[in-house]
């Protein structure tokens, strides 16, 4: 929790906020330390609960409660970002004719993609995921192509599809240019609490990052050309007959994962 300290003087208690909320003032932060326990207990529940996370291919048409995907982007906004510039706008997608659309793209661009711009090596480590030993219902033609681009039927089958843009720069109110820093770090963060957000609600996504159909997608929602779509991210319900790949170990073992020094 945070306030703004009393005001030095009347020109500080009248301070006008500039672009980013900027006013020049610093407020006393006033927070409050959870006892051990709480914290111990927390951080757990927490982990068990990330612990269920899957990316998800297959949705059920069911529409999340109002207002529940609108608090989860909101929450993503709250993420930290180079200069406070907040340089992402989320573009929620429901229209099934734009989901239809943006599918259509993204299909066209990763048979490209696995022709001529996709190494052997990812191909084969997509495998299970979305090539030759995933779902069949991902496998153009049903399966009988292990090798071919995979098809995504999760961006028309889920209710919504969230287009995540990353802003490279800013226009202010006079029209002139406004640099925004660390601009994919800031998106990759948001992109980060959005999901965790989302799995907390019960909500599943995927991240796709729609190698080609960028510059379409981004023309076909109206956006300015100072964004770039950075992700895809379907969100729904998880569909009844859903499946995941099974992995054994799921996660990192610790050892690999961090290191106290």
């Amino acid at each position: 929790r945070g306030g703004r300290a009393p005001p030095a003087s009347a020109a500080d208690a009248d301070a006008e906020a500039k672009g980013f909320g900027e006013t020049g003032l610093q407020a006393r932060l006033e927070s409050e330390r959870l006892p051990p326990a709480v914290m111990r207990e927390r951080a757990q529940a927490f982990l068990d609960l990330m612990s269920t996370r899957r990316t998800m291919r297959f949705y059920s048409r069911d529409e999340p409660p109002p207002g529940v995907l609108e608090a989860c982007i909101a929450a993503a906004g709250t993420s930290p970002s180079g200069a406070h510039h907040q340089p992402w706008f989320f573009a929620v997608v429901r229209n099934p004719d734009f989901k239809g659309q943006i599918r259509e793209l993204v299909e066209e661009e990763e048979r490209i993609n696995y022709e001529r711009r996709m190494r052997k090596s990812w191909v084969d480590d997509l495998s299970s995921m979305t090539g030759a030993h995933a779902d069949a219902r991902l496998l153009a033609g049903g399966g009988n192509g292990g090798a071919a681009a995979p098809v995504k039927p999760y961006l028309t089958e889920a209710p919504a599809v969230i287009a995540l843009f990353k802003q490279t720069h800013g226009v202010d109110h006079e029209g002139k240019r406004v640099d925004n820093y660390y601009v994919n770090e800031s998106c990759g963060i948001a992109a980060g609490v959005l999901i965790a957000a989302l799995h907390n609600v019960g909500l599943a996504t995927l991240t796709s990052t729609p190698m080609g159909a960028e510059v379409k997608i981004r023309e076909l929602l109206g956006r300015p050309d100072t964004e770039k779509l950075f992700l895809l991210l379907p969100v729904g319900y998880p569909a009844e007959d859903a499946t995941v790949p099974y992995r054994v170990p799921l996660r990192k073992p610790e050892d690999e994962l961090m290191r106290v020094y």
